[in-house]
């Protein structure tokens, strides 16, 4: 029988397709695996057998009936818990949001319309509102690779559900690397959309001029091809790129590389498995060069005072009224904006535009594609993490988002991939294109994922 926790999301739909599995079978297996193992990956907020399983009884009969929902018929999918869901409460990994959503936000209703198989809804941050996936009130996700280390956030349960196989691909979002840096920490791909791409309505906001959601899967096809769907691209229903395809794109592309400029506090061995990888993907395009990339560090701080200015303006009234109900980490993190200067936050807007061009007409001068490290480290331990000073954890933060922040503020869209592992803990490195180039990036990505095989190794206790 084919073991299913080892598919990828689109040879899981074809094997569906094919007759050689079923939608029931498939979800079965799933709620099996998040039975047994997320009581210590605690990767799953909800989960909703009785209705996953349904659905796919639903599939299945029009399968026999000689029907087909479409790309995704009777794939088993999980969605961060920030996306509304008719019939559930969005917490936004919080107690203090408890309505029960009406209706699908669109992307929910796309995955549907797809034949997705929605099993549940997975862990976070609290309000998306740090980088650990430590949450007080649904547990610690915990990092497949080492439970003792941490999964980084705030996409925590969607980077590590997929990596334990509990589910072939699941759905985050990403602010300021909220995708990009558990995906690396846990091994897995992820695409951060460009800013404005795919519907954000239905969506529990974290910051919206930077929010975008971000698929997440073993390898960057699965990923691709779920864009495709939550997107509403009409020819979602369809074969995307074949791998050749991608490869006679990649060819056509320019890399710029920019690894030492934040070699700085850079752990040696990821450096080495960021430059090893460049080689490789270089190999793949038509030139390389190394860049430097200008007003990284203006650019983050302009992205921060945005964001604590935002959080502190979405929650304004529950910190009013019910701060006692939100855990101290988030609380710190929303009521550090009550003292953004307002000034500064309109300004840090106003200028957004100018700084984009000014960064595209340089950075991507002579380039097509950025190639950037997610972190500086692997994943940390969870001890360390949460015994370090607050000052040690702002430092950890500043330097965990370096790579990414700066790229959420321009709204550009990044891929990151699996690239290689230090002492059994796997490191990520990230594409970024420019504005709604995310073709490019999967066209480099997939070249290289046919180079290498980082994406498709699974941890030892979930193997």
């Amino acid at each position: 029988m084919t073991q299913i926790d080892k598919l990828q999301m689109l040879p899981l739909a074809e094997a569906i397709r094919g007759g050689r599995l079923t939608a029931s079978l498939a979800a079965a297996d799933c709620l099996k695996r998040i039975a047994t193992h997320n009581e210590v990956l605690r990767a799953f907020i909800t989960v909703d057998s009785t209705s996953a399983l349904r659905r796919a009884g639903e599939l299945d009969a029009m399968k026999a009936a000689g029907g087909s929902s479409g790309r995704l018929h009777g794939v088993p999918l999980a969605v961060k818990d920030l996306i509304q869901m008719a019939g559930h409460a969005t917490s936004a990994g919080s107690t203090v949001y408890t309505d029960v959503a009406t209706e699908d936000a669109p992307v929910i209703a796309r995955l549907r319309r797809a034949g997705a198989v929605l099993l549940g809804t997975l862990n976070m941050d609290e309000f998306a509102a740090g980088g650990t996936g430590f949450n007080a009130h649904f547990g610690r996700c915990c990092n497949p690779w080492d439970p003792q280390r941490i999964t980084g956030g705030s996409s925590s349960g969607s980077a590590a559900a997929v990596a334990a196989g509990l589910v072939p691909a699941t759905l985050g979002s990403d602010t300021g690397g909220s995708a990009r840096v558990p995906a690396a920490y846990c091994g897995v791909t992820a695409i951060k959309t460009s800013y404005g791409r795919v519907s954000l309505q239905g969506v529990f906001p974290r910051t919206p001029p930077f929010d975008s959601l971000a698929p997440m899967a073993r390898s960057v096809e699965d990923c691709q091809a779920l864009l495709a769907v939550i997107e509403g691209d009409r020819a979602m229903d369809t074969e995307g790129p074949t791998l050749e395809q991608a490869r006679d794109q990649a060819r056509t592309l320019r890399l710029g590389i920019s690894i030492a400029q934040f070699a700085d506090g850079m752990d040696p061995a990821v450096e080495r498995c960021l430059t090893t990888a460049a080689r490789v993907i270089a190999s793949a395009a038509q030139t390389h060069s190394l860049i430097h990339l200008p007003d990284v560090d203006l650019m983050t701080g302009l992205h921060q005072a945005i964001v604590k200015s935002e959080g502190a303006r979405i929650h304004r009234e529950v910190l009013r009224t019910r701060a006692q109900a939100i855990s101290l980490a988030a609380r710190g993190a929303m009521e550090t904006g009550l003292f953004v200067d307002p000034a500064a936050v309109a300004q840090a807007l106003a200028v957004r535009a100018g700084v984009l061009s000014h960064f595209l007409s340089t950075a991507f001068a002579d380039a097509d594609v950025l190639l950037l490290p997610v972190t500086m480290s692997v994943a940390p331990r969870a001890e360390d993490v949460s015994q370090a000073s607050a000052s040690d954890i702002v430092a950890f933060f500043a330097q965990s988002g370096r790579a990414c922040r700066f790229v959420n503020y321009l709204g550009l869209p990044a891929l990151s991939l699996p690239c290689g592992f230090v002492e059994g803990l796997p490191v990520g490195l990230q594409l970024v294109g420019r504005p709604n180039r995310e073709d490019q990036l999967f066209a480099l990505g997939r070249a290289y994922q046919h180079l290498s095989d980082f994406h498709l190794r699974t941890p030892p206790a979930f193997s």
